[in-house]
């Protein structure tokens, strides 16, 4: 059986915050992955490339997302920036995927692993991106 690609982006948030709070590699992060409970049920490959991505591409995307803030980067939560660069990662990389999807996973990651009202953050940040990026499709 294939496994849930939203499990690998809940597997991605925790990756990505191991590696913005800790300062490691990859492959440090997958073995701490291996652990959590949601592994079994996520599509390794898609977590791998999703952490992949967002890593190799952080500065860019960092930049690309910092218009749509209303704050300095540097005050963003790291579990705000995770889901935005799952974000990012998706709307740029995973054309297969429908930007509606895209903002609604990553309203829920921000539901489950963000502040009390982070998830109007990440959805007003990601609706702002979107209106100054690209036309959005059905």
């Amino acid at each position: 059986m294939r496994g849930s690609r939203r499990y690998a982006r809940v597997l991605a948030v925790k990756g990505l915050y191991h590696w913005q709070v800790n300062q490691v590699d990859i492959e440090q992060i997958v073995e701490v992955l291996l652990t959590e409970e949601e592994y079994p049920k996520a599509d390794a490959n898609y977590t791998r490339d999703l952490l992949q991505s967002a890593i190799k591409r952080s500065v860019e995307y960092y930049r690309d997302i910092e218009a749509s803030l209303d704050r300095p980067l540097t005050q963003i939560s790291p579990i705000e920036k995770a889901i935005l660069l799952i974000a990012m990662v998706e709307l740029n990389e995973a054309s297969e995927v429908p930007f509606k999807v895209v903002i609604n996973e990553c309203v829920e990651l921000a539901k489950q692993f963000g502040g009390t009202d982070g998830y109007k953050y990440i959805n007003g940040v990601l609706d702002r991106y979107l209106k100054g990026c690209r036309e959005p499709q059905s």
